[in-house]
């Protein structure tokens, strides 16, 4: 029995000797993560770095639709920072996503960062107006980009305020007429950019490009007064 116990305490040492790490593996383990630090670190810095036109690689990369230059950047950052740092002329990314594919991107790239409040922070950013008065939707709707609005814009406060609105309007009576002065009015004001031309007007005058027609037809179904 004696000799059973102590074939099988050997046979632990055995093992825990194995499974512990060589001083070796261990300068090899520290090596790498001090590599990987880093590397990090760099790339950090180097994502802050403007272009001769005034571009971070993030802003670069969402204004040539490069999805793999975005979620290779994601993936090698240390924080989300770079996603929500504001560009020449007051533009967030989502301002120049260049397609549905490039916001969708950027999308799960703040997700990944802020888990928690993924939600708030989407909907800051499409809330956001650059220096002409724009949020991102108008931006896209402006750019001629349909595709990229129907994605974003249930994410923003305009969205949220005109449908409101129309639940109220569709029901008629007291509360339609007090939805006709109060809400309507602030769905009017929030659509507009620095110009004040609305967000409707602005499909209207870009009817012509693809898919756009299907953004006319629902800014007079939802908000025929715009």
């Amino acid at each position: 029995m004696k000799k059973i116990l102590f074939a099988f305490f050997m046979g632990v040492l055995v093992v825990a000797a194995q499974a512990e790490p060589s001083l070796q593996q261990r300068q090899e383990i520290r090596q790498k993560r001090v590599h990987e630090y880093l590397t990090r670190t760099i790339v950090a810095a180097n994502l802050n770095k403007e272009n001769e036109f005034g571009d971070t690689p993030l802003f670069e990369a969402a204004q040539k639709g490069d999805v793999n230059a975005i979620l290779r950047y994601g993936n090698e950052s240390l924080s989300g920072a770079f996603l929500l740092q504001k560009g020449k002329n007051g533009n967030n990314v989502f301002h120049v996503a260049r397609n549905a594919q490039t916001f969708q991107a950027l999308a799960r790239m703040v997700r990944k960062f802020y888990p928690q409040d993924y939600k708030i922070k989407i909907r800051q950013m499409m809330n956001q107006r650059n220096d002409l008065g724009e949020t991102p939707v108008h931006a896209q709707i402006n750019y001629g980009r349909s595709d990229t609005f129907m994605i974003a814009f249930p994410y923003t406060e305009l969205y949220e305020r005109m449908m409101s609105a129309k639940s109220k309007l569709d029901k008629g009576g007291v509360l339609a007429e007090v939805a006709k002065t109060t809400e309507v009015e602030e769905v009017v004001k929030l659509s507009k950019d620095a110009s004040g031309r609305t967000i409707a007007q602005a499909a209207r005058d870009n009817v012509s490009t693809p898919g756009m027609d299907r953004v006319v037809a629902f800014f007079a179904h939802n908000a025929s007064y715009l």
